[in-house]
């Protein structure tokens, strides 16, 4: 679905209640602001358009609170208070959310992933661990993953729920070690690999021996070290290593060789809370380089000084990337 577009008025309109709300009850802007209003009968419509949007994202809250008792109140409070930087933030972020097509709901889920709160291991954005199961294996989980541990006296299972895994599988002849996605499974035929659930299937890739992947639908395919595979529920077919592939993200890095902006936009987005919007034309221009995954505002910087691009903030919620 294409998303709104959102014209100067408007945009001038949000900067206008932002400064607004700053300046609390200094006359030189509440004229500016007069004048500005007065100019053209846009300005008026637009003025109405984001103060009726402001009403939305609380809409959305309403839903989240069912699952999340709690974050409706924090949010009221900080609207509720006069001339507040919470009140500013919250005014910033949600405008600017619905503006651009985002539900309110979307502020929360970015910090914590909701639907991972309830596994047994789970990371929040910009977060990343690495635990020791009781079998001796090695799990590392990237930022805003989650998984469920199942092991019996004949099978170790981990049900990864999002996000990426890695693994270095401690030997155990009797009971194989599989991680399960939305697709299928991945058993491991020897010590370190990955996988990671994404939207429309499933990846994994082999850093030391080799997996065997086995879909719903019951087909199969063996990856061996230095391989990926993609699965979905009926079909396994090989894929190149890329960043989608590489596990530098264990390291807080990206390396990205001449490879389309967007798999590094969707690289840094579970380390930032704010929601990253790329659009097509950006999204394929050719980047390389070593990027910091904990520091995502400097690798944007660092993207716009590098190459063609316009990178545009919308308070702290919202980022908009295009070609310069």
């Amino acid at each position: 679905m294409s998303q709104p577009k959102v014209d100067a008025t408007t945009r001038a309109a949000v900067d206008w209640l932002l400064r607004l709300e700053a300046a609390a009850e200094d006359p030189s802007v509440r004229q500016a602001f007069e004048t500005w209003l007065r100019a053209n009968p846009q300005h008026a419509i637009a003025w109405q358009r984001v103060g009726s949007l402001l009403q939305q994202p609380i809409a959305d809250l309403q839903r989240v609170e069912a699952r999340s008792p709690g974050q409706l109140r924090a949010v009221t409070q900080a609207l509720a208070a006069p001339d507040s930087e919470s009140r500013r933030k919250v005014l910033r972020g949600s405008l600017a959310l619905v503006l651009f097509g985002i539900s309110g709901a979307a502020i929360f889920d970015r910090a914590q992933p909701l639907n991972g709160l309830w596994a047994d291991r789970h990371t929040a954005t910009g977060e990343r661990k690495t635990f020791e199961l009781a079998d001796g294996s090695r799990l590392s989980l990237n930022a805003r993953s989650s998984v469920d541990i199942h092991f019996t006296d004949t099978r170790r299972l981990v049900r990864l729920r999002e996000g990426q895994v890695f693994v270095d599988v401690a030997a155990d002849p009797r009971r194989p070690f599989v991680i399960a996605t939305a697709q299928g499974e991945v058993q491991a035929l020897g010590t370190q690999f990955m996988v990671r659930q994404e939207a429309t299937g499933s990846l994994t890739s082999v850093q030391l021996h080799s997996v065997q992947v086995t879909t719903s639908g019951g087909s199969q395919r063996r990856v061996e070290a230095g391989e990926a595979a993609w699965f979905s529920d009926s079909d396994v077919r090989p894929v190149p290593l890329s960043v989608r592939t590489r596990a530098d993200w264990r390291d807080g890095r990206v390396d990205i060789r001449d490879e389309p902006l967007g798999l590094l936009i969707d690289a840094l987005r579970p380390y930032r809370r704010g929601v990253l919007r790329v659009s097509e034309q950006a999204s394929k221009v050719r980047i390389y380089g070593v990027y910091p995954l904990d520091d995502p505002e400097q690798t944007l910087a660092s993207l716009a000084q590098t190459f063609p691009l316009r990178i545009s903030h919308y308070g702290p919620w919202l980022t908009l990337i295009d070609v310069r």
